[in-house]
């Protein structure tokens, strides 16, 4: 998980049964919350329409985060991969990963143990 997360949204973050995500949306930000990467790339987000997902995330209704976004080459990483010559990554600002935020994203997949 990422270490920019403080530890209340940690705490939700690993209470979220994963069963239970209602749309590809949650799937993005969980999938951009639990990362071990700060950066985080297009092709590892798997579900259709990743752009789309990555943008609803600035929306209100899931969350209003602010998701940054940056080329291989502006990361210094690797070009090319087998399914992409131009690798995009995408992260959250950690600024915009509040609890409130978090909480109001995944609504009715939070359980309440663990």
């Amino acid at each position: 998980m990422s270490k920019n997360i403080n530890d209340n949204v940690r705490r939700i973050v690993d209470r979220i049964d994963r069963r239970k995500l209602r749309n590809n949306t949650q799937r993005v930000l969980l999938a951009l919350l639990t990362s071990n990467e700060e950066w985080v790339s297009r092709t590892a987000l798997r579900v259709p329409s990743v752009g789309a997902r990555l943008r609803d995330l600035r929306k209100e209704r899931f969350g209003g985060f602010q998701v940054q976004c940056h080329t291989a080459t502006e990361l210094k990483r690797q070009h090319a991969t087998r399914s992409t010559n131009r690798p995009t990554f995408y992260r959250l600002n950690p600024r915009t990963v509040t609890l409130h935020r978090v909480m109001k994203a995944f609504e009715g997949v939070i359980t309440n143990s663990k």
